[in-house]
């Protein structure tokens, strides 16, 4: 792979470049294709400061959350082959989702008032949480305790047990709220395709886009292109987070794979695979010849399917903050205004260690942003990559 560069490589590389003098990053990776052609692509930066490792087109990220969309479509190929409606509840596939029960106050649960649809599992409005805020939310606090202690050395099953003894946020239907439903997806597709959630990737998505980096681990003949992890330090802005020998990226040398397979935030990718994924879904299903889903599923995915009451959202993955004019399709966050960072039905998702993808359908435009930095969103680093690519393009 070689660095490819147009008119708008000089506005996207004064960003990275920008980012990373002011150690904001340590190294970046960009892409941006229109109309299906790559007209920029550049590494710039570190992969491991320590060893001055520069970074390449091909190292390979923790996607993290950037998951949820590939978990999406997965789910979704199985609705095309008539295992379930969007309305069912999704306690036919998983019973322990019957029985849940709902966080009210003070150690008070109340029972469910509805079911908790496959519907509202895609859109984060079933109920359920994350634990990004145990100081101040109680269901957070159990989510952090339990959910976040175990969930790198349990299989997926074994963390949806542990997941579905806990209380829901919220009644299903009557909130937007950031959560582990893309898990639970991932463990229906394990469910109807009855074979693990890894395999059915494997089959359906990533053997098919010759995505051949994207995996739930790093296996050892790749370790030399895995991004360190870095965040925010006491004295220093670009502390190492994560041992490489040591990531729950890693399997266990006895083991050839991870123990979890986590449709919310398992895989690893580099940024050519994560393009073929998402050129395919910019072209409404296909790619190569290949037919994946019916443009009228892409559709329906990729517009907003969260009732204007529950808006606006609370996090719409580009900001930290709420801003109005964003809805919530089937695993994408949608653009519904026009602005100067976008069009009106743009859509995307990142990732907890601040990678991004958003797909632009007016403009044709995918864009793609990786590196490795915990917290997301400490820096404006996705939005400034957006205005570097509109304001070129």
């Amino acid at each position: 792979m070689s660095t490819i560069s147009s008119p708008c490589s000089s506005h996207i590389n004064r960003f990275t470049e920008k980012f990373i003098n002011e150690k904001k990053s340590a190294g970046m990776v960009t892409l941006v294709s229109r109309q299906g052609e790559i007209i920029h692509q550049n590494a710039l930066g570190f992969q491991d400061i320590a060893s001055q490792t520069p970074m390449a087109l091909d190292s390979i990220f923790r996607i993290y959350s950037m998951t949820k969309p590939i978990t999406s479509v997965a789910l979704m190929t199985l609705f095309e082959n008539g295992k379930f409606n969007l309305d069912d509840p999704a306690h036919r596939w998983i019973p322990a989702l019957k029985t849940l029960k709902v966080y009210r106050d003070s150690n008070k649960y109340d029972d469910l008032e509805g079911h908790i649809t496959i519907l509202q599992l895609l859109t984060h409005t079933a109920g359920f949480s994350y634990g990004f805020d145990p100081d101040n939310n109680s269901v957070d606090k159990l989510y952090s305790e339990v959910w976040d202690a175990l969930k790198q050395n349990k299989s997926l099953a074994e963390l949806m047990e542990i997941a579905l003894d806990l209380p829901l946020l919220a009644q299903p239907g009557t909130l937007w709220h950031y959560s582990i439903a893309t898990d639970i997806c991932g463990y229906l597709v394990e469910l109807m395709a009855d074979m693990p959630f890894g395999d059915y990737l494997q089959q359906t998505i990533f053997d098919p886009l010759n995505m051949v980096d994207t995996a739930f681990e790093v296996t050892e003949d790749k370790r030399h292109r895995f991004a360190t992890l870095y965040g925010l330090g006491d004295d220093n802005p670009l502390t190492q987070l994560e041992d490489n020998k040591d990531s729950p990226f890693i399997p266990p040398a006895n083991m050839g794979k991870v123990s979890l397979q986590s449709g919310g935030g398992g895989l690893v990718s580099t940024i050519t695979d994560y393009w073929q994924f998402a050129q395919m879904v910019q072209n409404r299903g296909q790619l190569n010849g290949l037919r994946f889903l019916k443009p009228e599923t892409i559709d329906n995915m990729t517009r907003n399917q969260v009732d204007e009451s529950l808006l606006p959202l609370s996090f719409n993955g580009i900001s930290p903050d709420p801003i109005d004019g964003y809805g919530f399709g089937l695993g994408y966050c949608i653009n519904m205004q026009q602005n100067d960072i976008g069009s009106i039905g743009d859509f995307g998702w990142g990732g907890m260690a601040d990678t991004y993808c958003w797909i632009d359908p007016v403009k044709q435009i995918v864009g793609i942003l990786m590196q490795q930095f915990m917290p997301s969103l400490t820096h404006s680093g996705r939005l400034d990559f957006r205005r570097a690519v509109y304001a070129s393009v």
